[in-house]
C-alpha cells in the first residue's frame, strides 16, 4: 500500500468550547465538520458528556485525540489528522498539567503542538498565585524543551492574559500576565497574527464593557516564522453563542 504523500501545509484551529453541555457541544462538532483542519485545540474542555460527545465525533472522522483533564477542573483537548510521533505531557512540568497537552506531529518539519488553557483569575489571593506559579511553570517547561522542538512549535490555546502593546490598552493585568508574551518573544515564539498582521488589533473575548480581549492565540517557533501564511479570528462561533470566544485558524507552511 503507498504512502500518502507528505503535507505540504498545516491548518490549526483553536477554540475555547467553555465546558459545553451535550446540546452546545453537538452545535460545535457542526460548525468545526464545516473547516475541518487538520489540528483543533479546544479549550476549557470537561470530563462531562459535551467533552465526550466531541472526542467520539473527531475520532469517527480520522483524528486521533489527545486529552487532558481534572474532575475537578478543565483541560484541553488535541486532535489532528496527522500522525504523532511523540507525546510531550512529560516534558511540561506544569502545575497543573490537565491544563496542557502536547504533541510532535510526524510531518517534514516534525511540528510540536503544544495546547494550553491558562487558568483565569479574580483578585484573591489563591488565584493571583495559581495562575502566576502556572504560567512561570508553562514557561519554564517551553523554555526546557529540546531546541529542535521549540523552533517547530506552535504554542496554542486561551492564555487568559493580554500582551503588554495590545489596543486599546488594558492595564487590569498584573505584570506576570504581561510578561508572559515578552517572554516568549524572548525565546523565539511569535504571535501567528503578529507575523502576519491585519490592519485593526484583532480581539476574542469581548468584556461587559463591550472591549475586545485578545486571549486566544497562536505562537509559533522561529522555525516556522516564514512559514506563515495566515492567521484569522473567526468571530462566528462567538456570535452564535457557540462560545463566548472567536476561533483562532492559523496556516503554516511544511516541506
Amino acid at each position: 500500500m503507498l504512502s500518502p504523500p507528505p503535507a505540504s501545509a498545516l491548518t490549526t484551529l483553536t477554540l475555547n468550547i467553555g465546558a459545553a453541555a451535550p446540546a452546545r457541544a453537538t452545535a460545535i462538532e457542526r460548525w468545526l465538520r464545516r473547516r475541518s483542519p487538520d489540528v483543533i485545540v479546544l479549550t476549557e474542555t470537561s470530563s462531562g458528556m459535551g467533552t465526550a460527545i466531541l472526542a467520539r465525533d473527531l475520532q469517527a472522522r480520522g483524528y486521533s485525540t489527545h486529552a487532558t483533564f481534572d474532575r475537578r477542573d478543565r483541560g484541553v483537548l488535541v486532535a489532528t489528522r496527522q500522525p504523532v510521533h511523540q507525546v510531550l505531557d512529560e516534558s511540561l512540568d506544569v502545575t497543573l498539567p490537565w491544563r496542557v497537552a502536547g504533541i510532535v506531529l510526524d510531518t517534514a518539519p516534525r511540528v510540536a503542538i503544544v495546547g494550553v488553557y491558562v487558568p483565569s483569575r479574580d483578585r484573591s489571593e489563591i488565584k493571583v498565585a495559581r495562575k502566576r506559579e502556572f504560567i512561570a511553570s508553562l514557561l519554564a517547561g517551553v523554555r526546557a524543551l529540546p531546541e529542535a522542538v521549540r523552533r517547530h512549535l506552535l504554542l496554542v490555546g486561551d492564555y487568559n492574559a493580554v500582551a503588554r502593546d495590545h489596543k486599546p490598552r488594558l492595564p487590569g493585568f498584573y505584570p506576570y500576565e504581561y510578561e508572559m508574551h515578552d517572554v516568549l518573544a524572548g525565546i523565539g515564539l511569535a504571535s501567528a497574527h503578529a507575523l502576519r498582521p491585519s490592519p485593526a488589533q484583532p480581539h476574542s473575548w469581548i468584556g461587559r464593557t463591550g472591549i475586545g480581549y485578545l486571549y486566544d492565540y497562536v505562537h509559533v517557533g522561529e522555525g516556522l516564522h516564514e512559514r506563515v501564511e495566515r492567521c484569522s479570528y473567526l468571530h462566528a462561533p462567538r456570535e452564535s453563542r457557540l462560545s463566548d470566544h472567536a476561533a483562532v485558524v492559523a496556516r503554516v507552511r511544511l516541506g
